[in-house]
């Protein structure tokens, strides 16, 4: 009888190890597997609900998030929000958010494997992403706590610069970027960063790539 061989779960940057510039200038790393929900609902309805289970209220305010330990949830238009956890947390959030939300017209999907989050960290970070989208990134224009999307390169991505990674010495942006994209925008990056030694990442099949 065959052995029976369960599916592995692979990320889409899985091949990648975490590259650092010296002096740790940029330290770049994927992080798999986080839960993501895109939730849809009306925000009078749905805000203390939400806050009775997950500790947070939703931020109403175009472009910002709020966050509690692990969690976090990023605007994403009038009526619409990313939830984020932890990766091994996210089947029961999700669950507690549905009952909470059992009463309110919502929607509240799983996109956790829609999208994959690469982390760009370092006293060097805000300036590689300047090279790559005409977003003002300037901490006076990008604070701490703001999430909202860009293009960098030919890539749409939802860029959030968490509360709790706010000072210079380590800024911790969060790239959010569909799977489909991830090796692309990973060498995207790489290359940006290669004046302060972030070492050259070749494409997966060879591509040939181009910043413009």
């Amino acid at each position: 009888m065959a052995e029976l061989r369960l599916p592995v779960r692979r990320s889409p940057l899985g091949h990648r190890a975490p590259i650092e510039a010296e002096a740790g200038a940029v330290r770049m790393a994927e992080r798999p597997f986080l839960g993501k929900f895109i939730l849809r609902a009306d925000r009078h309805e749905a805000v203390e609900p939400l806050r009775s289970v997950l500790g947070l209220g939703l931020p109403f305010d175009p472009m910002t998030s709020s966050a509690a330990g692990d969690t976090a949830l990023l605007w994403m238009g009038p009526d619409e929000w990313m939830l984020v956890t932890a990766p091994g947390a996210a089947s029961e959030l999700h669950a507690k958010a549905k009952a909470a939300l059992a009463g309110a017209h919502h929607q509240l999907v799983d996109a956790s494997d829609y999208h994959t989050v690469i982390e760009v960290a370092g006293v060097k970070a805000r300036e590689l992403l300047m090279k790559l989208t005409t977003l003002d990134l300037h901490p006076r224009a990008f604070p701490a706590g703001m999430a909202t999307g860009s293009v960098f390169g030919k890539a749409n991505a939802t860029i959030w610069l968490p509360m709790e990674r706010a000072d210079d010495n380590g800024l911790a942006f969060q790239l959010f970027i569909r799977w489909s994209m991830a090796d692309y925008f990973w060498c995207l990056l790489a290359n940006a960063g290669r004046e302060w030694g972030i070492p050259e990442q070749a494409a997966v099949k060879g591509e040939a790539l181009t910043i413009a």
